[in-house]
């Protein structure tokens, strides 16, 4: 059985799935899956964290690895949403990284009107695809991942997490996310401020300033975003820390230790050590038609809650 299903017209694909343990798994960048525990409860790992989603609940991950365990039963769907679909709308969606954790289980402010929105917009997405008296109309299913998109460049891009923030003004979220960009198309180089601000055709002080406030500061993501990177040498490679610091463009490996374990809570040793040894394969695939009554009385619980507490 075909385990990822491609909605052939449309930048969606879906699986439907059991599990008890999805081994390590990492996307390329212009990637984005969402997954959607249905029923039951799965434990979800990324950056060195696990939590819980139960029913109703998902998180999204895009380069970061993550695995999948589960001690009972459950039913997941995982959404791939093909990002560079979206190129012309949003020029440097490839390098936008998100975080969206649905859950109770998080640190971030949860639920927003957003997280319902999705949520809504997700069910209603599968249902549409899974009703038997509608043909797969790719339009309509282009148009509502679009919407999907939507949501997570404008309200679950990582700045959010970064800042703490719920709402930002559309145009400096915007000058933002070309900051984010640019270090990220530069990553392996040597970034100065002054080289950003004249990209940006700002002062270098501004710029300074406008990140401090609005964001972590220039230093710190750049440290965060190598930090990232680096997740994929440790696990796809058997390069030294010292080869992975400058690949990834630090200056020196002690920095990228430092800043390795501020962001992740551990060393790059431990974070290797720990995800290469998720390997266990323990998963049942099925057809998408399984699902169609769970989702049913997930659509009526969803806008019972919505609209009646």
């Amino acid at each position: 059985m075909q385990n990822i299903i491609q909605i052939e017209g449309t930048p969606l694909s879906i699986s439907v799935y059991s599990v008890k343990d999805k081994p390590l798994c990492m996307h390329e960048a212009g990637t984005l899956e969402i997954i959607f525990c249905l029923t039951g409860t799965i434990k979800f790992a990324y950056a060195y964290e696990e939590f819980t989603l139960n029913a109703g609940e998902y998180v999204s991950v895009d380069r970061d690895a993550y695995y999948l365990h589960s001690d009972g039963y459950n039913m997941c769907v995982s959404f791939y949403v093909d990002l560079m679909w979206f190129e012309k709308k949003y020029p440097n969606i490839k390098d936008i990284l998100f975080v969206c954790e649905g859950c109770a289980e998080t640190t971030m402010p949860y639920p927003t009107v957003y997280h319902d929105r999705l949520r809504g917009i997700l069910i209603a997405l599968l249902k549409f695809i899974l009703d038997s008296s509608v043909k797969q109309d790719t339009a309509k299913i282009t148009r509502i991942t679009e919407s999907i998109v939507d949501l997570f460049v404008h309200h679950f891009d990582i700045v959010f997490f970064h800042s703490g923030r719920t709402e930002i003004n559309e145009e400096i979220l915007k000058r933002i996310q070309e900051i984010y960009a640019y270090v990220d198309q530069h990553l392996e180089e040597k970034i100065a401020l002054d080289d950003l601000s004249a990209h940006l055709g700002l002062s270098s002080s501004y710029l300074s300033e406008f990140m401090r406030k609005m964001s972590i500061g220039f230093r710190q993501i750049l440290a965060y975003i190598r930090a990232n990177k680096s997740e994929w040498y440790l696990i796809n490679t058997n390069y030294t820390i010292v080869e992975i610091s400058e690949a990834c463009g630090f200056s020196d490996p002690q920095y990228y230790y430092k800043a390795f374990k501020e962001w992740y809570k551990c060393t790059p040793k431990q974070f290797r050590e720990k995800y290469i040894k998720q390997s266990q394969d323990n998963m049942v695939y099925y057809e998408p038609y399984v699902i169609r009554t769970i989702v049913d009385q997930l659509m009526i619980e969803h806008y019972m809650s919505l609209f009646l507490e």
